[in-house]
């Protein structure tokens, strides 16, 4: 007797009792202003979330937004670490002297790789020269680089994200070869 009375208080907490008395087959009559009246209460159910359902969508906005601080701040960390990098490294010159213009594809190279290159044409033709500081001229160019003309017939190649700044030694240097450097300091 005690399970009856135990199933007919859960019937009643949980309110299965009404919708046994609603599941008879008797149908009422449709009226127009009753199915208005639906109408609204339905779109305002479905216009006004619950409370659960709110929850859910602040917390998949938190989560988003914590996603987002944390992407942002491995992005930061990542360009902290980078400039670090950079600071740190030590840039590199190569030197050529390249004989002839099947040479000049190694300088080219050195140079998209992201290194320097000081060209010393001292070694090859006139004609041979002009074409091989044009080539070198369109690759750098090409990488958005600079090239600068450091003294007659050398030239130097930097590629992107590198400057010289070397006004006050070009000054002392003009006119003057490499050879006399350890003088000046």
């Amino acid at each position: 007797m005690a399970l009856k009375e135990y199933i007919e208080k859960a019937k009643e907490y949980f309110n299965l009792g009404e919708e046994e008395e609603m599941s008879t087959p008797s149908r009422p009559q449709p009226q127009v202003v009753q199915s208005q009246v639906k109408s609204q209460s339905t779109l305002q159910a479905v216009q006004k979330p619950t409370s659960q359902e709110s929850d859910f969508n602040y917390e998949r906005k938190a989560s988003r937004q914590t996603e987002n601080l944390n992407h942002n701040n491995k992005r930061a960390s990542s360009q902290q670490r980078q400039t670090s990098t950079a600071s740190s490294i030590i840039p590199t010159i190569a030197i050529k002297e390249p004989a002839a213009y099947d040479n000049i594809m190694e300088s080219a190279r050195i140079v998209r790789n992201g290194e320097s290159v000081l060209v010393n044409f001292k070694n090859m033709g006139d004609q041979q020269a002009r074409r091989s500081i044009d080539f070198l001229t369109g690759v750098v160019f090409t990488l958005d680089g600079d090239i600068q003309n450091v003294g007659g017939q050398i030239f130097l190649l930097t590629p992107n994200g590198m400057t010289v700044d070397a006004e006050k030694e070009m000054s002392i240097l003009s006119g003057r070869n490499f050879e006399g450097m350890d003088n000046f300091q």
